[in-house]
C-alpha cells in the first residue's frame, strides 16, 4: 500500500502540554505502543521492520530532509508476526540500526500525531498529514501540518531534519585522520569513483602542500571519507563520498564540519569545491552549509556541468 504523508518532526520539551491540546481538540487516543523499528541498510531512502502491539509492517519511505512540513513517500507491507522476514532481511541486506520507542499514537481526521519517547535520544512530537486515496492533496496536507505547528507552539529550533535512525547513527559515527591508502581503497567501492584517482595522483596533488584526509568510521568499518588540501588563497576540498548505505544519515554533514573545523584553526578564511550538477543532494548540502555559487563549467551534457562553490569561514 503507497500513501503520501507529509510530516513534521520535532524536539518536545513538554509532552504534557501537546498532550493537553490533542485531548482539549477530542484526539482519537489509539494508545501506547512500544515499538522496535529494525532499519536495514538501503541504498535509497530508508527500509525498516517495525514491530509494535498497535502498529507491524514493514515500511519503505522516502523523505526529504529538511526541517518543517516535508512530502514522504511511503509504501506499508503488513507481515503476519509468524513470518520471519526481519530475519531474512537482516541476512540478505544486513541491519543498520534499532530505534527502541515508547509511541503515544493520536488521530484528528486524517492527522495523525504522535508523542514519542525514544531510548537515548529523548521526547518528540510527530504531525502527520496522510492522503491514502489521492483524493486530499499535497497542498492540503501541507496546510494541514501548519495548523498543528503552530497550535503546538513549535519553535523553529526545535524542527528536525533526519529521521531518528539517522540520530542515533551519528552518534555512533566518528571521524579520524586517514592515509592515501586507505582513501583510494574505500574510494573503490563507491559507485561515483569510475575515474578512480590511484595513490600516485593523491601523492602528485598533496605532496609539500598542507593537507586533510578524513574517514568516517560505524562501527569500526570506514563508510566515507573527505579529502582537501591548501591552494594558494583557499582550502580546496577536492574528493569525498559515503557508501550507498549509509547515505543521507549525516555523514557527510559530520565530514564537512570536521573539515571546516580543521580549516579555522589552520588559519584558513575560504573553502572552495567543485562538483558536478548531477550531484544534486551535494549541492543541497553545500548551499545549506553557506557555500556560494561562484562560477559553472558548462559541459556538452548539462548534467555534468562542473559547479564551483565558496564558502568564508
Amino acid at each position: 500500500m503507497s500513501i503520501l504523508n507529509i510530516e513534521i518532526k520535532a524536539k518536545c520539551s513538554d509532552p504534557t502540554e501537546i498532550r493537553n491540546i490533542l485531548n482539549s481538540r477530542n484526539a482519537d487516543y489509539k494508545g501506547t505502543d512500544h515499538q522496535v523499528d529494525t532499519y536495514f541498510k538501503a541504498g535509497n531512502g530508508r527500509f525498516k521492520m517495525r514491530e509494535g502491539s498497535i502498529e507491524y509492517s514493514l515500511v519503505f519511505y522516502d523523505r526529504e530532509d529538511i526541517a518543517g512540513p516535508k512530502r514522504s513517500d511511503v509504501i506499508y507491507y503488513h507481515p503476519r508476526k509468524t513470518d520471519p522476514v526481519k530475519q531474512q532481511l537482516s541476512k540478505a541486506i544486513g541491519k543498520l540500526v534499532i530505534v527502541d520507542k515508547q509511541r503515544e499514537i493520536y488521530y484528528i481526521d486524517n492527522v495523525k500525531f504522535h508523542i514519542d519517547t525514544v531510548q537515548k535520544l529523548g521526547n518528540f512530537v510527530e504531525i502527520e498529514a496522510i492522503d491514502r486515496t489521492g483524493e486530499i492533496g499535497a497542498e492540503k496536507l501541507y496546510e494541514q501540518c501548519q495548523k498543528y505547528l503552530k497550535l503546538f507552539k513549535i519553535p523553529e529550533d526545535d524542527l528536525l531534519t533526519n529521521s531518528y535512525s539517522d540520530m542515533l547513527l551519528s552518534k555512533q559515527i566518528s571521524i579520524r585522520e586517514s592515509s592515501i591508502e586507505e582513501i583510494v581503497k574505500l574510494s573503490k567501492v563507491i559507485p561515483e569513483f569510475s575515474d578512480l584517482y590511484s595513490i600516485e595522483e593523491y601523492k602528485k596533488r598533496l605532496i609539500g602542500k598542507r593537507s586533510l584526509l578524513l574517514v568516517a568510521d560505524f562501527e569500526g568499518k570506514p563508510v566515507g571519507f573527505k579529502v582537501g588540501y591548501e591552494m594558494s588563497d583557499h582550502f580546496y576540498s577536492w574528493m569525498g563520498g559515503v557508501l550507498p548505505e549509509f547515505r543521507r544519515k549525516g555523514i557527510a554533514q559530520k565530514l564537512a564540519d570536521k573539515q571546516e573545523e580543521w580549516c579555522r584553526e589552520n588559519g584558513f578564511d575560504k573553502i572552495k569545491i567543485k562538483t558536478r550538477n548531477k550531484y544534486r543532494n551535494m549541492i543541497h548540502l553545500l548551499l545549506k552549509n553557506g557555500y556560494n555559487i561562484i562560477d559553472i563549467e558548462h559541459k556538452k551534457d548539462k548534467i555534468q556541468n562542473r559547479i564551483k562553490l565558496e564558502k568564508t569561514i
